[in-house]
């Protein structure tokens, strides 16, 4: 084999190796971005739509009424929490517990492929802030 095969198929096995790995993570980068519902291959499949129905602070909890029934999420250090603008047609902000309210709609991602589970720690949730009237 010569050196400039050698160097083709090393350069090829890395870009298919980097490529998938990369995937996950450019999903996770550009979440933040996708409004409420529109997430592909995870809104209504690994995720949950829903009101807020509760949110206990102290406790770092808040319950989702969704479709299927009630989940149950706890907010870890690790949970991301995003404003979804896309109705303002302004671009999405992070956002933080105190932006949990009773009757918000939001999605919530539990951590892993636990969309059917009634209690989850929360990879993510996109609260949606409505048009103004």
């Amino acid at each position: 084999m010569t050196v400039r095969k050698l160097v083709v198929a090393l350069v090829g096995m890395s870009a298919l190796l980097w490529g998938s790995a990369a995937a996950p993570s450019a999903q996770m980068v550009t979440e933040q971005y996708i409004p409420i519902g529109q997430s592909p291959g995870l809104s209504g499949k690994h995720t949950v739509i829903g009101k807020l129905q509760s949110v206990n602070p102290q406790e770092k909890t808040c319950t989702v009424a969704g479709t299927t029934g009630a989940l149950n999420v706890r907010i870890t250090e690790r949970t991301k929490i995003w404003l979804d603008r896309s109705k303002l047609q302004q671009p999405n902000l992070t956002g933080t517990l105190a932006d949990l309210r009773p009757g918000a709609t939001v999605e919530v991602k539990p951590e892993g492929h636990q969309g059917g589970v009634s209690s989850a720690p929360a990879e993510w949730i996109k609260v949606e802030v409505p048009a103004s009237p």
